[in-house]
């Protein structure tokens, strides 16, 4: 008879369903690692070029965008990096929800003349700041530097991040740093395309 019970207890606890840690369920790829963009330009008519590099790893997310004074990325004008901490994350179907609490904003200007540009036309391209210096990083958190008005320290943003293959798009990185509720989360992805470079 107690052979019987146990027998019936094991089947009955074969067909339960097992619950899974949501990682396990996920079908989704991971962010975690690194992931690095082509040569993009930027600028009016596209005259300029950037290299946007970005890191998941220890609950952080790095970044380095370089700008360069040609659409083939040469001569290196400005290097923007960003830190921040990531706060959540959660796979859906086919995108992933993620949070990130800004922690540094800067701009390092790297070369004089790019320099004397801002401090002429501080108000605008220069953040507002009129004593830039080259090659000292300023911090441009809750600043307007031209066309981009970042966020400022301490800012929790919400983005959703789509991965296909190597590829990886963002709703809002790194161009948009308006998106301070997870109402605001973008329904699509914008035309930057990162790939994995790193584990």
């Amino acid at each position: 008879m107690v052979k019987k019970r146990v027998v019936a207890l094991y089947a009955i606890a074969i067909a339960m369903p097992v619950p899974v840690n949501a990682s396990d369920a996920n079908t989704l790829p991971s962010l975690t690692g690194e992931w690095t963009t082509d040569c993009l330009p930027i600028g009016k008519n596209g005259r300029h070029g950037y290299v946007t590099k970005i890191k998941f790893a220890d609950d952080m997310l790095t970044a380095t965008s370089q700008l360069y004074a040609k659409n083939t990325c040469q001569t290196p004008t400005v290097q923007v990096n960003y830190s921040g901490e990531l706060m959540a994350d959660e796979s859906r179907e086919t995108y992933i929800d993620f949070s990130h609490k800004v922690m540094k904003i800067t701009f390092t200007l790297t070369a004089d003349d790019v320099t004397a540009f801002y401090n002429k036309d501080f108000q605008t391209t220069g953040c507002g700041i009129a004593d830039w210096k080259t090659n000292v990083a300023m911090s441009v958190a809750g600043r307007s530097c031209g066309p981009f008005s970042f966020a400022e320290e301490g800012t929790v943003l919400y983005d959703r991040a789509w991965i296909e293959g190597d590829q990886l798009r963002f709703g809002n990185f790194p161009s948009l740093w308006t998106a301070i509720s997870a109402a605001q989360r973008p329904h699509k992805p914008i035309e930057v395309v990162f790939h994995r470079t790193g584990s």
